[in-house]
């Protein structure tokens, strides 16, 4: 079963959408669209399939998210009156958290991520959800082996709430993600990129991993257009 994005272009790279109740990373660098992309993923699962949707946002406020998105012709506000979309920012998930070190902190760590998922995901019935982005949660780690191992007990417990999730994180310098820990436990890798080609700034979408799917791997171009992102699935960037 494939869980379609609704994103024009993606779904006929990735062999008809993301394999079902499945963890799908999204990285790439400030400014490559990383947030839009995860905001049309559970809208188009809200609006075009029927498909209950959580987004949980823990480095932008809601009320950025919600303007950003209707900017794109995405009314999330009235998407929420129908019971099929569910937004969430930061602060909303720590007045949730009773932990004095992680208020201190503002940061939030994998286990309590779950715990207040749990109940979430029950109450709602939400079979989508995207985490923007899971680098703030890695700062709540000291160490590489702590995080991996949390973010390993996490993708599992996603996996047993049969939700089919986007996990979005941050690509640096020369690594494909944030804590270059995050692409071992996923089971796909998608990676957004803003580059010079032949002397021309595009975007990219590059397909590098995904479980149970004979995939596209090339690189491909996509353009921010009034109602989001659409990927030109037919030209290939060399």
């Amino acid at each position: 079963m494939r869980v379609k994005s609704g994103i024009e272009g993606l779904d006929e790279l990735a062999g008809g959408g993301f394999p079902n109740e499945t963890v799908n990373l999204l990285s790439g660098p400030a400014g490559s669209a990383k947030s839009l992309f995860g905001i049309q993923y559970v809208y188009n699962g809200a609006v075009d399939f029927n498909d209950t949707g959580i987004f949980i946002t823990l480095e932008e406020s809601r009320d950025s998210v919600l303007r950003a998105a209707k900017s794109y012709g995405m009314d999330l506000e009235a998407l929420e009156k129908t019971g099929k979309f569910h937004l969430l920012d930061f602060g909303e998930i720590r007045t949730n958290i009773d932990m004095d070190q992680e208020m201190e902190l503002g940061v939030v760590s994998f286990k309590n991520l779950r715990d207040f998922l749990t109940k979430l995901i029950q109450k709602t019935g939400a079979t989508r959800l995207v985490i923007d982005s899971i680098s703030a949660i890695g700062l709540y780690y000291s160490n590489m082996d702590e995080l991996r191992r949390e973010l390993f007990a996490f993708c599992r417990f996603l996996k047993s709430q049969k939700v089919t999730s986007l996990l979005i994180t941050e690509a640096v310098e020369n690594h494909k993600t944030r804590f270059d820990v995050e692409q071992f436990v996923a089971d796909s890798i998608i990676s957004l990129g803003y580059e010079n080609v032949d002397g021309e700034y595009r975007r990219t979408l590059t397909i590098y991993k995904m479980r149970f799917t004979k995939h596209e791997p090339y690189k491909h171009p996509f353009l921010i257009t009034k109602t989001g992102i659409e990927i030109d699935s037919e030209e290939i960037i060399y």
